[in-house]
Formats: structure tokens, sequence, C-alpha cells
């Protein structure tokens, strides 16, 4: 009774895996878990309690030159002149860019650079003007089969503070996404940059 109730699973799971097809194209949102980003004003208000929203997208160019970009959005409660009463809330946020040209494919594992930019505002430094940073890296890419993609990348990102160590400029990225059904796709990541931890999950259209 064991053995067939064991293989029956087993059957399951390989019908059930047989149905997810990589996740190239996507298009998507989610939420972000960040741990040490919080809001500008009051971190006691329910609008500081509030998650990040996420969006993400992916999308292959030619056959070894790819395209993604991805964003976090925070909504805020802002600090209010003292002759003001009403609360004002607005939003931080933070979006990069990447574009990655793959230079190897070793038996389906695709490795190349990528160079990419970000744009922060006040979302991981709520205390500084918003910037622009750029940088350049590698990244790694390996299908699952039928069942999806595991990625990667690490950066070296030129701008950091004053007198900053080397590790400062470092930052990446990894995650899995796959598609559970033709069109409907799940995107978990996270990032680390600038000394932060971003995690995030998503669903999205994928084509």
């Amino acid at each position: 009774m064991k053995k067939a109730t064991i293989v029956t699973l087993a059957l399951v799971l390989v019908l059930a895996a047989s149905t997810f097809a990589s996740a190239a194209n996507y298009i998507g949102g989610g939420i972000g878990i960040i741990p040490s980003v919080s809001s500008t004003a009051e971190d006691g208000s329910w609008v500081g309690k509030l998650p990040a929203l996420t969006l993400a997208v992916d999308f292959d160019v030619m056959d070894k030159l790819s395209v993604s970009a991805n964003g976090y959005i925070k909504i805020v409660e802002k600090v209010a002149p003292t002759t003001e009463t009403a609360t004002r809330y607005g939003a931080n946020f933070l979006v990069g860019g990447y574009a990655k040209y793959a230079l190897a494919n070793l038996d389906a594992l695709k490795l190349g650079a990528v160079v990419g930019a970000n744009y922060d505002s006040k979302f991981l430094k709520p205390a500084e003007e918003p910037a622009v940073n750029y940088g350049a890296g590698v990244f790694a890419e390996q299908p699952l089969g039928d069942t999806g993609t595991i990625f990667g990348q690490v950066m070296y990102w030129v701008k950091a503070a004053d007198e900053a160590p080397v590790t400062d400029h470092i930052g990446g990225l990894g995650g899995i996404n796959f598609r559970i059904t033709d069109k409907i796709a799940v995107k978990g990541q996270v990032e680390y940059i600038s000394k932060q931890p971003l995690f995030s999950i998503g669903v999205g259209y994928t084509f």
C-alpha cells in the first residue's frame, strides 16, 4: 500500500512538473520585504507597516541578448509643515535596468556579461537626494528542464561613499522563475544593493 502511494505521488509530481515551461519573457508585479527600509516619517504609522510593491520585466531581445528591469515602490507618510493638519503621503522608489549578453553556453548553463544602472529616489537612503548609480558584472542562468530557470548576477557598482571599501561597491541578485500555466508565471528574487537585502515575490504574464 505504501509503495503504491509513493508511486502515485511520484507520478503526480512528474505530471505536475511536466505542465511547467520555462519563463523567458515576463512582466508582472508583487510585494517586497525590505528589512531595513522604513517610512521617512513615523515608523509607527499604518503606512510604514505596508510592504513595498514590486515590478519586474524580462525580455529576450535576441538569442544572446536580453534585458530586464525591476522596481520597488514604498508608500510613505511625508513630514508636513507644522501649520498643516492633514496627513500627506508620497512614494519612495528604486528602479534598475540591466542588459545581459551571453558569452558561453555550458550544457545549458548560460554565462555572460551584464551592465546596468539604478535610480534611488529616497528608497534605500531616505535622508539623501535621489541619485543614479551604474555598474557592470557577470551573470549566470541555469534552466531547470522545462520547469523554469534559476538566475543570478554579481555587480560592481561605481558609486559608493567616500573612501568606502571595495565590498561596498559589490551587489547582486538571484532567484527563480517558472510558469504555472501557459500565460501565468511566478518569480521570486533576492537582491543585495547598497549593503541592504531586498526580497520580492510576484506573479505576472509570460510570453
